[in-house]
């Protein structure tokens, strides 16, 4: 039981991210093509804990498609840095 709730849990933490990098991306003037999560070493991050998730963020801004990186606070774990963002220059 404690397993399930745990599972339905981080879905839900989940979709709580993916509605927070539309809103971030959508702010920039962007849209989002597609969200992946990716282990620290396939980042520019050079530091995440347990508590932390990466995505990658592909996103069409003026015509152009663009990658940001976010590392996010699953609030789950003392072993964690805190919520960033990456964007292009």
């Amino acid at each position: 039981m404690l397993a399930l709730l745990a599972y339905f849990g981080m879905y839900s933490l989940g979709k709580e991210h993916v509605a927070v990098i539309n809103d971030v991306i959508e702010a920039k003037g962007g849209k989002v093509q597609h969200i992946t999560v990716v282990p620290k070493d396939e980042s520019p991050f050079t530091e995440s804990g347990k508590g932390n998730t990466i995505y990658k963020i592909d996103f069409e801004i003026e015509g152009k498609t663009q990658t940001a990186w976010y590392r996010s606070d699953n609030q789950s774990s003392i072993i964690k840095e805190k919520e960033e963002w990456i964007f292009p220059e």
